[in-house]
């Protein structure tokens, strides 16, 4: 088996362990799954070209890794409590974060570093009562030390039972389309950026419009 096939299985099971620990509700376990400021200590990001005062026809090396900015799929709004918290400038882990991490839920604003983007899986657990993911679609590309998946998040789930009740509250059926960024550590696959985006439905409008009076 080749080099290239064995990542792509591992950033495969990578991803499959990330909605697997949010169907379960795991905290520690999404956590575990998102790099450190450790995993980043050998990555940088550039706003422009360093000048290392080098000579320009020397070898440039390798260029420059840059943190894309990219689309859980659980629709809870923030409160205004919640978005002051999320937006926090006063976070002691934003700075210690190197290259920062980024996640972006539907109708959410972009959340970057460790604590913003898991405090929000945190919201969102608080929130949710059940889920459960079923993947399709899914690609997975491979180069170097980092790993590219695009996937459509088929989602069913539930919010907090209703008051006097023990039963789940309403399901609700949910299509997002994904890219999850993933590097490569010494303690495997890790997620860098999560980017998921809603599927709007086809509501036939234009097909109806044509139709012959």
């Amino acid at each position: 088996m080749t080099r290239a096939r064995t990542d792509v299985e591992q950033v495969e099971l990578a991803n499959t362990a990330f909605y697997e620990a949010l169907e379960r509700g795991d905290f520690d376990g999404v956590s575990d799954l998102w790099l450190d400021a450790a995993d980043l200590a050998d990555a940088e990001t550039y706003a422009g070209t360093p000048d290392t005062g080098a000579d320009p026809g020397a070898d440039a090396g390798t260029s420059p890794e840059v943190s894309p900015i990219i689309p859980v799929p659980v629709p809870v709004p923030l409160t205004d409590a919640d978005d002051g918290d999320l937006h926090d400038t006063d976070d002691t882990d934003h700075g210690s974060d190197g290259p920062a991490i980024s996640c972006v839920h539907p109708g959410w604003p972009v959340l970057t570093g460790r604590g913003e983007v898991l405090r929000s899986y945190a919201l969102i657990m608080a929130n949710t009562e059940y889920i459960q993911f079923f993947l399709t679609d899914l690609k997975v590309s491979v180069a170097g030390d980092t790993a590219l998946v695009t996937c459509t998040e088929n989602i069913l789930s539930g919010g907090p039972a209703p008051e006097d009740s023990e039963e789940l509250g309403p399901l609700v059926g949910q299509l997002v389309v994904a890219t999850n960024v993933f590097r490569r550590t010494p303690d495997g696959w890790k997620l860098w950026s999560h980017h998921a985006s809603p599927v709007l439905a086809d509501s036939g409008d234009d097909e109806d419009d044509e139709t012959p009076s």
